[in-house]
């Protein structure tokens, strides 16, 4: 029987509308919640409004995960609409329980092969994790040679992120290995990773200015990319602060990286809620 393959996955990877569209990809986007406004993340509330909400609310935002009914209802269409396939890709397990949702949901279904991959990473590492799937399946992979080739990706991705204080990333408890050092950067900017394969956050270096966090986010970066075997999609991603778009920019263009460009996007609402409005950093697949 000829595969139909759909590939499915969640808003956390802060894809803009155009490009997930354009690529048909299927996205079940999480919630934010301010007090008990509801939110869907990159649905009814693009990250632009998303941080200008955040200066003028009361509340602290909160967020969930799509409840297994949502994957449940994607699914049942993918199936009527002749799919025979599914390839979830997912935020890290680690800092949510999104994937969890889609495989209660793949259990309620017959007839139907479909994989939850959790990519152990977010933010625009898994929107790329995922736009190279949708190529993959228009090359006319297979079903588990995608699989494969997307869990021997995920092995080679790394983000590299800094924020003006961890308070945000304290207060929503997905700080991973960084927990322990809260007060000890106070009035320093902490730089921070999500390791290749391992999906939690981990605090890797400190600097006392913008400049000098770009310039290690930089130099980790290109440490990192100087292993790869192909040129990996590079992304500076960034919240409320255009300028710190502009200072990573400008320290990414004094490595000498082996990549044609060097994308930007900005950071979703459920990451921004989790992480603060001052966060920014390099994401690379």
């Amino acid at each position: 029987m000829t595969e139909r393959i759909a590939i499915v996955t969640d808003s956390t990877g802060d894809l803009p509308d155009c490009q997930f569209q354009a690529a048909g990809i299927h996205r079940v986007p999480l919630s934010i919640f301010f007090d008990d406004e509801e939110f869907l993340d990159w649905d009814t509330l693009k990250p632009e409004q998303f941080y200008e909400k955040l200066q003028t609310s009361p509340h602290f935002p909160t967020t969930a995960q799509p409840a297994p009914g949502k994957f449940l209802q994607l699914f049942q269409k993918l199936q009527q609409d002749g799919y025979t396939h599914i390839l979830c890709i997912h935020i890290s397990r680690k800092l949510s329980g999104t994937s969890q949702s889609a495989i209660v949901a793949s259990k309620m279904i017959a007839g139907m092969t479909i994989e939850v991959i959790d990519s152990r990473t977010v933010c625009r590492t898994l929107g790329s994790l995922v736009l190279y799937a949708q190529r993959l399946v228009q090359e006319g992979h297979s079903f588990q040679t995608i699989v494969a080739k997307i869990n021997e990706q995920i092995s080679k991705t790394a983000v590299f992120f800094s924020v003006d204080s961890l308070d945000a990333l304290a207060r929503g408890g997905r700080i991973g290995k960084a927990r322990a050092l809260i007060g000890k950067y106070l009035g320093i900017r902490p730089v921070m990773t999500i390791r290749a394969g391992h999906g939690e956050i981990e605090v890797v270096d400190k600097a006392r200015s913008a400049e000098a966090a770009a310039e290690l986010m930089a130099k980790l970066a290109g440490a990192h990319i100087k292993k790869q075997e192909h040129c990996p999609q590079v992304t500076v991603v960034y919240a409320a602060l255009d300028r710190y778009r502009d200072i990573l920019f400008d320290s990414l263009r004094k490595q000498n990286f082996n990549i044609d460009s060097i994308q930007q996007g900005r950071i979703g609402s459920v990451i921004g809620a989790h992480m603060g409005p001052t966060s920014w950093g390099i994401t690379i697949c």
